[in-house]
């Protein structure tokens, strides 16, 4: 049997294109000052082998992108060859070029799990991943022809696991709502009640509560002892609660000591600010 011009051409093509693309991996993992696995071995394969593994251990150690293109130009035919292998005798039903495609993405998420024990690791490692590729696909295949083939009334009472019940979605819509609507008004009344504080308090207050100035630098930019400073925001912060609470139509109940009072934060004053 002999082949056509073109077939030898191609073939020709296609082997100086592979010698190129050793060429840039072994100087790529020179760069990184890094040989490459197997390089003493025998036989040829195994070489091609041990190229594959160092540039997959290259892209662990060190994320090169360029690595990681290389190691793909290079290790991709063979993956391709190992899906098809795979999936000969199940048809048409599995596209080969959508699992190699999966089974590159994992390589490049889960580099920290390969381990460079030997040329063929990266052979070994690779085909692994390609199967969990194909058994994932046969998972969803096999969910999907179920559906096909169930009775409408079937696929009318089948349950969306993906999706919440309308009544648990309605729930959390009312009660995010309800939480927007209350924090709204709670905001209002604190501008409303800041508003009644003289100048002197607002300003402190801002400084202390929003701009987080330390009691001793406002103290001296006021011309006031810290401790008669402290007394002024104890005295607004006090103020604003009551005020606060007496809008929202709270009922006033024992006394609060002062160490317990519980000032509005930063948050509702930087709303105002």
């Amino acid at each position: 049997m002999t082949c056509s011009p073109s077939q030898s051409a191609s073939r020709s093509d296609s082997s100086d294109l592979r010698e190129r693309i050793r060429t840039r991996a072994q100087q790529c993992l020179q760069s990184h000052a890094m040989g490459v696995i197997g390089t003493e071995a025998p036989d040829e394969p195994t070489r091609d082998a041990g190229l594959a593994t160092s540039l997959m251990e290259m892209f662990r150690l060190t994320g090169d992108r360029e690595a990681f293109e290389l190691l793909v130009q290079w290790a991709g035919p063979q993956l391709l060859a190992r899906i098809r292998s795979r999936l000969r005798g199940m048809g048409s039903v599995f596209d080969a070029q959508e699992i190699l495609q999966d089974t590159i993405v994992n390589i490049y998420r889960y580099p920290d799990r390969f381990l460079a024990s030997r040329p063929g690791a990266f052979a070994a490692w690779s085909s692994t991943i390609v199967d969990n590729a194909i058994r994932r696909q046969m998972r969803r295949q096999r969910q999907g022809i179920d559906l096909c083939l169930s009775a409408p009334e079937v696929l009318q009472e089948r349950a969306d696991l993906g999706t919440r019940e309308p009544c648990l979605a309605a729930q959390d819509h009312e009660e995010c709502s309800a939480t927007a609507n209350a924090f709204s008004l709670l905001l209002q009344c604190y501008l409303a009640a800041f508003k009644t504080l003289t100048e002197r308090e607002q300003f402190v207050l801002q400084m202390v509560e929003v701009r987080e100035m330390r009691y001793a630098e406002l103290a001296t930019i006021l011309a006031v002892r810290p401790e008669a400073l402290k007394m002024i925001v104890f005295r607004a912060r006090k103020r604003m609660f009551e005020r606060t609470a007496s809008l929202l139509g709270i009922v006033s109940g024992p006394k609060v000591p002062a160490e317990r009072t519980i000032p509005v934060r930063p948050l509702a004053v930087a709303a105002i600010a």
